[in-house]
């Protein structure tokens, strides 16, 4: 007694062309908006970090400018300091 070839393999219909094509796209489509979401979650949060960065340096100029005015002080405290201090 031969195999036999089973019946749905028989019957089945050859593919279209193209037909695959359909099974692809939504697969490809997913993974084309998900890059581009995580795209455009990167440039928010670089948007982000940068803006954070401004701030921090306009918070060091700040603080920069606080030290040098009160190293000008300290100087001049140490110039005018009575000599009755000392002792």
């Amino acid at each position: 007694m031969a195999n036999k070839t089973s019946d749905s393999s028989v019957s089945s219909p050859d593919p279209k062309p193209g037909a695959t094509d359909s099974l692809w796209q939504p697969s490809w489509l997913h993974w084309l908006i998900s890059a581009l979401s995580g795209t455009v979650e990167i440039e928010k949060e670089t948007a982000r970090l940068k803006q954070e960065n401004a701030k921090l340096a306009e918070k060091e100029k700040k603080l920069e400018e606080s030290n040098r005015r009160l190293l000008e002080i300290d100087k001049k405290y140490a110039t005018v300091k009575p000599k009755s201090d000392i002792n």
